[in-house]
């Protein structure tokens, strides 16, 4: 290109200046947020939240007290400020939120509690959190036996091999003994009833366990023993003598042992065998599988009696109700399991060749129809599901208050008469015979729940160190062990 035709170049404009020389400079930027904004914002919101969670509640919630509210005793006192100082608070709810009723509906603890449970004065504030890493204590009164918590306390692991709860062993036997009574005094009335049932059964299982050995022969003798005839009577007669609806599968028994590993040991033993950990502090003694013949024959052994008490519990002991944790599929696998226990099925991996069927006695189901037909099995004289008090939750064998206790009347029949109903010499004395007999038996509370059976069990059955604080201070200061 010649430089004839060379665009000529262009003048820039020169930059202008961002304001006139004459105008005055910007004033100088401050924060609107200063340290003192800052603090004063913060504490007007602290005082906001504490007015709204604190002060408004207390000031005009006010609710009328439950049916179930039931003041503290002295040594429910202690526990509660021993329950405080312990920071028990931290992991355990029981704060009442009407959001769990949804849950709890599904499950066999159906009761949630009530702003009017925890309304006196000896239980303000409220002592319950939010927090759920442990289970709802709100509602926990008599669910289990006091040595269950003997138990629990010494080392939790002895009755809940998953547990992350803390040993609270360096506690003084009166120091548990005040915080067993806090925690069976949840729930305040209903509570109570749980809490008796639960020791009416402890003296009553104690009392027959210590019959002759001929009354616990079991199938040896052609009926059930004294204590296989206990644990049948406190289940629905339905399930007796059920079989296991699962098949027997190397899958499903492999489940079993996970699950029993996870929850049993602790109780059980790691094989089986009731030489376990929380041994020590239980009366009576957790149950053994490693017979086989137990596992074929036993009265109380078939499927559906293992089935019922794993759902269920067995009250007066530390066996408690797994219903809430486990699947109706994976309780049915765990009964599939111990059948294969004395067989090896805990010290190597479980295959079906291992599984023992129960197949019970000839005699045992002509006693059955004996003592309990299956046409008696909606008598509602013998029934429990109906005649439990509303919101008592589920714990097995119970009854309305005042009512016949048909496994009272039948155990303290054993221990008084020293017989086997329905047995060899006792061959027709059946179960409604027996409740029927304490129904119209003039002595005050006999068999009744609600009322203890102590003064009916014949003094040489039955001993007060075999429960109790007198037991407690017997166990409490043996050493921990774990599984």
């Amino acid at each position: 290109m010649s430089a004839e035709n060379r665009p000529p170049q262009m003048d820039y404009i020169p930059a202008e200046p961002r304001h006139p020389n004459t105008w005055a400079p910007h004033p100088r930027k401050k924060m609107v947020m200063t340290p003192l904004v800052v603090a004063i914002g913060g504490l007007i919101a602290y005082f906001t939240v504490v007015a709204m969670v604190v002060i408004l509640p207390t000031t005009t919630f006010d609710p009328p007290p439950s049916p179930n509210n039931l003041a503290l005793t002295e040594l429910e006192e202690q526990g509660r400020r021993i329950y405080l100082a312990n920071g028990c608070i931290y992991c355990h709810s029981g704060f009442t939120r009407p959001q769990d009723i949804a849950a709890g509906l599904h499950y066999l603890y159906p009761r949630i509690s009530e702003p009017g449970d925890y309304v006196a004065p000896d239980q303000s504030p409220n002592t319950f959190g939010t927090e759920r890493t442990g289970p709802d204590l709100s509602n926990s009164g008599g669910f289990h036996p006091d040595d269950w918590h003997i138990a629990h306390y010494k080392n939790p692991r002895t009755v809940t091999p998953i547990s992350v709860m803390p040993s609270f062993e360096f506690f003084s036997a009166q120091e548990a003994s005040a915080l067993i009574a806090f925690t069976q005094a949840r729930t305040g009335k209903l509570a109570q009833i749980r809490t008796q049932h639960q020791l009416n059964m402890k003296q009553l299982l104690i009392a027959e366990r210590n019959l002759s050995s001929t009354l616990q022969a079991d199938y040896k003798i052609g009926f059930p023993g004294a204590d296989n005839l206990a644990n049948l009577m406190m289940m629905d007669r339905g399930y007796w003598f059920e079989s296991n609806p699962l098949p027997v599968t190397q899958e499903n028994l492999i489940r079993g042992r996970e699950i029993y590993r996870e929850r049993c040991i602790g109780c059980h033993g790691v094989k089986g065998d009731a030489l376990s950990p929380a041994l020590a502090y239980l009366n009576p003694p957790p149950a053994a599988f490693i017979i086989a013949d137990d596992a074929k024959m036993a009265s109380d052994t078939s499927p559906g009696a293992y089935y019922w008490r794993i759902l269920r519990g067995v009250p007066g002991t530390a066996m408690e109700n797994f219903g809430t944790r486990l699947s109706v599929e994976d309780i049915w696998r765990v009964v599939m399991f111990l059948k294969t226990i004395p067989n090896g099925g805990l010290t190597k991996t479980p295959t079906p060749d291992m599984y023992i069927e129960w197949v019970g006695y000839p005699q045992l189901f002509t006693w059955g129809n004996c003592f309990y037909p299956e046409q008696e099995a909606t008598n509602p004289a013998l029934m429990y599901a109906d005649n439990s008090p509303e919101g008592i939750g589920d714990v097995a064998a119970m009854v309305a208050p005042g009512a016949v206790n048909p496994e009272y009347a039948v155990i303290l029949y054993m221990v008084e008469n020293q017989k086997i109903p329905c047995g060899a010499e006792d061959p027709n004395m059946s179960a409604l015979a027996i409740v029927n007999a304490a129904a119209n038996r003039p002595t005050e509370n006999y068999a009744r729940m609600g009322s203890s059976q102590l003064q009916f069990i014949p003094a040489n059955l039955i001993s007060s160190k075999n429960y109790g604080d007198e037991w407690l201070n017997a166990v409490w200061n043996k050493p921990v062990t774990s599984p």
